[in-house]
């Protein structure tokens, strides 16, 4: 994960950049950030999450579920491509445009990846908080955990968390419940 500029940019600006290929980029607070497309093991935990997801969802009509490589334009200053970004289907601070979701998703989720933990962790999870994502959930496949955090009064507080086996739940996706061994096998 590399910062690429000293200056922090606008989202207009950084939309009108040319990038190198081979790499997703991300703007920050500001700041440019790239990483390498993701593994084959990260992609497989994606699938997997997203079909369960994807069911649930459906069967309740709750909304729309988003994978990346998606755009989401958090602020001014904040594009993040996360995982996967649900969205209820009366979540009017979000706008949806062909190329992107501007406006703040009601669930982020993140699989860490080889160099992005301190990322998601961190910056990103700092972006999600102060932008008002109501469940934020980071998934390490390496450790086979999954961890969910809720926004309570301006805080992600963990609300359920899982390794290797057990079950985690949501409070967004209210009565969703998820097997992690599902996941990771």
């Amino acid at each position: 994960m590399t910062s690429t500029t000293d200056r922090k940019i606008t989202i207009s600006e950084f939309v009108d950049m040319h990038f190198e290929e081979g790499y997703i980029y991300e703007l920050i607070d500001g700041d440019i950030l790239h990483r390498t497309s993701h593994s084959v093991h990260h992609q497989e935990v994606l699938g997997k999450l997203s079909y369960s997801l994807m069911l649930f969802i459906k069967e309740k009509k709750l909304g729309k579920l988003y994978a990346a490589p998606l755009d989401v334009y958090l602020n001014d200053f904040t594009l993040v491509v996360p995982d996967l970004s649900f969205i209820f289907n009366d979540n009017s601070a979000f706008n949806k445009r062909k190329d992107c979701i501007e406006g703040t998703p009601d669930l982020i989720i993140e699989i860490l990846s080889k160099g992005t933990q301190k990322l998601d962790r961190g910056k990103k999870m700092t972006q999600y908080r102060l932008n008002k994502v109501k469940e934020y959930w980071i998934i390490d496949p390496r450790n086979q955990t999954i961890e969910v955090y809720e926004l309570q009064n301006g805080i992600f507080e963990m609300i359920s968390y899982a390794e290797e086996s057990g079950e985690i739940e949501s409070n967004v996706l209210e009565g969703f419940k998820l097997e992690v061994e599902n996941i990771f096998t």
